[in-house]
């Protein structure tokens, strides 16, 4: 990525190719939103535009239905595989935890 300059009012300005470059870094860093744009030196609410325009641009969703798949052992886990090759598990004693744990996710998108 080359190294971007500053505008009149002191601002970073980022061509439409180096954000791409940064979504993409962002997602193989496996840090939070909050992290990764501590350590580029972004704005949160600007990287949060560039992931929602992004998103909407490619016709992605933020979450999807899923369906379990049949005889597979119920664990206390629900893993989930991302484009990225990233794996979560998150570890889940009942159908409230899910629930919670899915509330907080949403949080981190908007």
């Amino acid at each position: 990525m080359d190294t971007n300059e500053s505008n009149k009012q002191g601002r970073t300005s980022y061509s439409e190719e180096d954000r791409r470059e940064l979504i993409a870094e962002f997602g193989l860093s496996g840090l939070t939103q909050a992290a990764f744009c501590r350590e580029w030196s972004i704005n949160p609410a600007t990287f949060g535009k560039w992931l929602r325009t992004g998103r909407e641009e490619e016709g992605k969703v933020a979450f999807c239905e899923v369906e379990s798949v049949a005889g597979i052992q119920s664990s206390n886990e629900v893993r989930v595989h991302l484009p990225n090759r990233v794996e979560v598990a998150v570890p889940v004693g009942s159908p409230e935890d899910l629930a919670r744990v899915l509330r907080e996710a949403a949080r981190c998108l908007g």
